[in-house]
C-alpha cells in the first residue's frame, strides 16, 4: 500500500513539474508581448496627465473629433494592454503556486525520509 501511494506521489510531483515547465515556456514567450503592454499602459498614463477633464470637456464643446477619437483609441489601447498584463499576473501566480508545491513535497519528503 505504501509503494502505492509513494508511485501515486512521484506521479503527481511530475505532472506537477511538466505543467510548471509548460507555464514557464508560456510566461517566456509571452514576454515582449507584456513587455509592449506595459508601454502602451505607460504612454497611456502620461496622455491622460496631459488632458485634464477641463481640456477634454473643451473638445467636447468645440467638437474635436479627432482628439476625442484619439483619447478613445488610446483608452482602448490601454485596456487592451491591461488585459495582457493581467493575463501575465495570472501566469505569474500560477507558477508561483506550482513551485510551492513543489517546495513543499521537497520539504514533505525529507521529513518523512527521517
Amino acid at each position: 500500500m505504501k509503494a502505492k501511494i509513494d508511485g501515486k506521489a512521484q506521479d503527481a510531483e511530475r505532472d506537477v513539474q511538466n505543467h510548471l515547465d509548460e507555464v514557464r515556456k508560456h510566461i517566456a514567450s509571452d514576454q515582449a508581448k507584456v513587455a509592449a503592454a506595459n508601454a502602451k499602459m505607460a504612454k497611456w498614463v502620461e496622455q491622460k496627465k496631459a488632458a485634464s477633464n477641463a481640456k477634454i470637456a473643451e473638445w467636447k464643446t468645440q467638437h474635436e473629433i479627432a482628439k476625442l477619437q484619439n483619447r478613445a483609441e488610446s483608452a482602448e489601447a490601454y485596456a487592451d494592454a491591461a488585459r495582457v498584463v493581467a493575463a501575465a499576473a495570472l501566469d505569474e501566480a500560477e507558477q508561483a503556486s506550482l513551485e510551492a508545491w513543489l517546495a513543499r513535497q521537497d520539504a514533505t519528503v525529507a521529513q518523512q525520509a527521517r
